[in-house]
């Protein structure tokens, strides 16, 4: 029997504040320098997100001991463009380090029907703006020479139409929110120069910012009898969040509402309330709230729909979190 062992790999956020508000996950504490790839094989698997996590399935196939499907956590620093080679290009990826330059490593390799999801435990949690993608290795390379499966792109003459492109699909308690197209090489230019095979990091920015689950589809112009030639293996890095609900609160509760709001956003708070506005994610100053002992108000009847973030000031502390602004 072809048993499959399932494993997910749960992330910690490391949660470094930058100046534009937002927080990044690179994946840099999860493995060490010594293990350069954790694909399920091991059995181990990852626990970390103290409020909330952020899971990567990966499934090791424990009867023919190879990596069968979803995500595996890789430090493995190999770019060389070469003819492909399974074993030293299958967990590299194309930029050569992560994201993060030279202060980025790990990262994850993906394969076609990955997919991962985060768990919020409170409402306004954590809203996601987007990741980095490129291409791995070993795709790379194989679309660069071919490979005894997979055809060299653009042909011996160089003018065939190739393509292989990353389908990304994001989810909202199950109903699809955001569609995007990421294209990870492309020979259809008319003017063949422009031809190109990602080997760079590029941000994939969502447009639904409480987006829970991401499933990703590779497809290539390249495709035979048994399906697709083209290595369908892809690279994730650097998911980035906005930031302002990384803010701890400090022993004080407010209830807001109507969440998402249209006209007005009203307060009520266990203290008094000092002060209360909204800003954007840019950190400006949005709306400030008229407030009368323990409730208050903010207009928001004049902002554009969109996420923004609530900052209050009680007596008894503060209070933070994302809303949601419709139309």
């Amino acid at each position: 029997m072809n048993k499959k062992t399932t494993f997910s790999f749960a992330i910690l956020f490391s949660f470094a504040i930058s100046t534009n508000a937002q927080v990044s996950e690179g994946f840099e504490n999860a493995i060490t320098d010594t293990v350069k790839v954790l694909n399920g094989s091991n059995g181990s698997s990852f626990h970390y997100f103290n409020t909330g996590e952020m899971t990567f399935p990966v499934n090791w196939d424990s009867a023919f001991q190879y990596w069968a499907s979803g995500w595996a956590l890789s430090k493995t620093n190999y770019n060389t463009v070469e003819p492909p080679d399974y074993i030293k290009h299958l967990y590299a990826a194309a930029p050569g380090l992560g994201a993060e330059n030279s202060n980025g490593k790990a990262f994850m390799v993906g394969q076609n029907g990955s997919f991962f999801y985060l768990q919020r435990r409170n409402e306004g949690d954590f809203p996601i703006k987007g990741f980095y993608v490129s291409n791995s290795t070993y795709a790379y390379n194989s679309m660069k020479f071919g490979d005894m499966f997979a055809k060299k792109f653009g042909g011996t003459s160089g003018n065939d139409e190739d393509s292989f492109i990353l389908i990304v699909r994001c989810y909202k308690k199950s109903k699809p929110v955001d569609s995007q197209r990421v294209v990870l090489a492309d020979f259809r230019f008319s003017d063949s120069g422009k031809d190109f095979i990602l080997n760079q990091w590029q941000f994939v920015s969502l447009k639904d910012a409480y987006t829970d689950s991401i499933a990703f589809e590779l497809t290539s112009s390249d495709v035979g009898q048994f399906g697709m030639n083209t290595p369908a293996f892809f690279v994730l890095d650097r998911v980035e969040f906005l930031a302002f609900n990384a803010v701890k609160n400090t022993h004080t509760l407010c209830s807001l509402y109507p969440v998402p709001a249209s006209d007005n956003l009203n307060i009520n708070a266990e203290y008094p309330i000092l002060s209360a506005k909204i800003m954007d994610y840019s950190g400006r100053v949005k709306s400030f709230g008229s407030l009368n002992g323990k409730t208050g108000a903010i207009s928001v009847n004049t902002l554009p729909q969109g996420y923004y973030i609530v900052q209050i000031q009680t007596t008894g502390g503060s209070y933070s979190r994302t809303i949601q602004i419709i139309r």
